[in-house]
């Protein structure tokens, strides 16, 4: 119980007590008038009357729990008294006691004991509706079954009582109903609207929708801009406190699905919060659309203010019977994110955090949180570049790592063995990506463009040619992390799942300014087929996500393939570079023999590395794995690496490959 809540507590308890001695008063009335046809109970109710009235008095005079109860959960009379039986049945042994003997149940009430002494022993339609299943006390979860047994046992032998939740907030707590933990939480580390970095349409869309009255309100970008940060702070300004619920860790069951979304709603109503619902778009199931109407009707139904959400720019159809408001947040500036990263580290001079925002141009979110890793990581010390370096990984690892693995760079471009107009090729790519900022803000060619504004490139060739080699190398020399998606992780047999993973996978990596690889990408981007079966129109319906996607990917993507053929046309006319590996010739195979040899390394002199190249016809790949053949053979015989060892290795990789080694040179 939160400490703030104890003065409170030792108040609603006395109030509690107080709330036992009122019933305690009311049932005894009740049982002399059931024993006693000629009782006159106009004393005894005097006397319960005089007690409730007092309570009430307390209730508002000292701000208790059960003040607001009522009105937030817009309770009538009669449940109100319902609540407040089980509530002193709860806490008083001998009201229980009390009750049991005028309602004929030993251990809590039945809905019947409850209706003859809140009600009166005449039915009536009003203890029907507001007894029954789809009263507010039973589906909001007010009061909870206490017998134990399912929904197979007939409700004249189900018994009731006060709900955990209701009896907990009662005593004096406030805090959120422990079986929503990690799921909910209230919304109270808000930054004021000022400092956010958003542009000045995104905000004043904001505070225009905090007065939209009854509205759907969607704020909409990539994941990281700010959107749950704006509609907080906008939200904060006008008055307004929130609840936020994280929409990706709701339960996938239906039934448990829609109880949460009941406790949300009494959550809500106690703690007078309006509802922000954080990744709606996680909700959407092509197979079956039942969770996302559900949060219409069990959520948006039954609050009388706005409704929050958050989603990725593609919006998802939210047919919930209230007008949408659509708040659209663009990436921040490289003047935005310079500030952001200033503010994050809270130090560096003005042309550092230049550097940053253009070295890593990441979103606010991510900012954030690598900069929090910077300053754990240099506890105690200034913050050197490495410990930014070593927090935007851990962020990004973070942030990818369920879809695709971070690719180590240990070589350098004296390692690449290619022929000019292929450097140059890659040269112009590293350039691309380099002046995006320069191309498309300053010299506003992204005006002009439109769409399109990623970078992506298909590296094609026989394996070894060094398509992910390059793809490494150019993550290097931009300073950037590479990721290899892992293909087992994103495809999945269920109707949707891939397109979903292959959405949270190119947003994070547009958020994360990480480089994206996809190797053997046919696999994933191969050609649209005819429908002949439904596996047909799904394969092809993924096709078209990622065709969608990739246009609309702001991010960077290099594919290598070595069945390019098998790539649709559709990609190949959306790509930046298409960048053809050939096998190289006899000359680049012996500066690949000799490459591939390292300094330290024990090496016979005046090896014929142009006599290797001329025999085995290997690309670089293969020449690596023969070069690192001889040195395990070498070191073996204890000797240096001789023509000897190079010509077994190369011998062994090139039978390896399925072909047969030509006679001696």
């Amino acid at each position: 119980m939160p400490v703030e809540n104890v003065g409170m507590t030792n108040a609603a308890l006395a109030h509690l007590a107080d709330l036992s001695r009122w019933f305690e008063t009311t049932l005894e009335i009740l049982l002399r008038r059931e024993a006693d046809a000629h009782f006159d109970p106009a004393e005894g109710l005097a006397k319960a009357w005089e007690l409730q009235t007092a309570l009430k008095r307390r209730e508002r005079e000292e701000l208790l729990p059960s003040a607001s109860l009522a009105e937030r959960l817009r309770l009538s009379g009669s449940e109100e008294q319902v609540v407040a039986l089980l509530a002193a049945i709860a806490i008083d042994s001998s009201v229980r006691q009390r009750t049991s003997l005028y309602s004929g149940s030993i251990i809590d009430p039945t809905l019947e004991g409850l209706r003859k002494i809140v009600f009166g022993a005449t039915a009536s339609i009003g203890a029907l509706t507001e007894l029954g299943p789809d009263g507010k006390l039973r589906r909001l979860g007010i009061i909870e079954r206490s017998d134990g047994g399912g929904p197979d046992v007939h409700e004249s032998r189900q018994t009731w009582a006060i709900s955990r939740r209701i009896l907990a907030l009662l005593h004096g707590d406030t805090s959120i109903d422990p079986a929503l933990a990690g799921i909910v939480r209230i919304v109270d580390d808000v930054k004021p609207v000022a400092e956010l970095a958003v542009s000045a349409s995104a905000i004043e869309g904001a505070r225009e929708a905090m007065r939209a009255g009854k509205a759907l309100v969607i704020a909409s970008g990539m994941p990281g801009l700010g959107r749950r940060t704006l509609i907080a702070a906008a939200a904060k300004e006008a008055g307004l406190e929130l609840l936020e619920i994280d929409g990706k860790k709701l339960a996938k069951e239906p039934g448990l699905f829609r109880k949460q979304l009941r406790m949300i709603v009494r959550e809500c109503k106690l703690l007078a919060r309006l509802p922000l619902v954080r990744n709606v778009d996680a909700l959407v199931d092509e197979k079956d659309a039942s969770r996302i109407e559900a949060i219409g009707s069990e959520l948006a139904a039954e609050i009388d203010g706005p409704i929050f959400v958050t989603c990725g720019a593609q919006r998802p159809a939210l047919r919930w019977d209230r007008p949408s408001v659509v708040v659209e947040l663009a990436p921040p500036t490289s003047a935005q994110r310079a500030e952001l990263w200033r503010a994050a580290l809270d130090a560096g001079s003005i042309e550092d955090a230049d550097f940053l925002a253009t070295q890593y141009p990441l979103a606010p979110a991510m900012i954030h949180h690598a900069a929090i890793a910077a300053r754990s990581r240099a506890t105690g010390r200034k913050i050197r570049p490495d410990d930014i370096y070593a927090g935007i990984r851990a962020v990004l690892d973070d942030r990818l790592g369920n879809f695709a693995k971070r690719v180590n760079v240990t070589q350098s471009w004296d390692d690449l063995v290619l022929p000019q107009d292929q450097l140059d090729a890659v040269t112009e790519l590293v350039a691309r990506i380099r002046q995006r900022r320069t191309v498309y803000e300053q010299w506003g060619f992204a005006a002009k463009v439109g769409k399109g504004l990623g970078v992506s490139a298909l590296f094609s060739g026989p394996p070894g040619t060094g398509k992910t080699m390059v793809a490494a190398l150019i993550a290097r020399e931009l300073g950037l992390e590479l990721y290899q998606v892992d293909m087992g992780k994103v495809v999945s047999k269920w109707i949707g799942e891939t397109e979903r993973n292959l959405g949270e996978l190119f947003d994070a990596a547009e958020a994360g300014h990480a480089i994206l690889l996809f190797d053997e990408a046919d696999s994933l981007f191969g050609k649209r087929t005819e429908v002949k079966s439904s596996n047909d129109r799904y394969a092809n319906l993924e096709t078209n996500y990622l065709l969608q996607r990739l246009e609309s990917f702001t991010g960077i993507c290099v594919l290598t393939s070595n069945h390019e053929a098998n790539i649709d046309p559709a990609f190949q006319r959306r790509l930046s570079l298409h960048l053809r590996f050939e096998v190289p010739d006899v000359d680049e195979r012996a500066q690949l023999w000799r490459s591939m040899l390292p300094s330290a390394a024990p090496v016979e002199p005046l090896l014929d590395f142009t006599r290797l190249a001329k025999r085995f016809a290997m690309t670089g790949g293969y020449i690596r794995n023969a070069a690192l053949r001889a040195a395990f053979l070498a070191a073996d015989e204890g000797s240096a690496i001789t023509a000897a060892h190079l010509e077994r290795a190369a011998q062994l990789e090139y039978e390896g490959m399925g072909k047969i080694v030509a006679g001696a040179a």
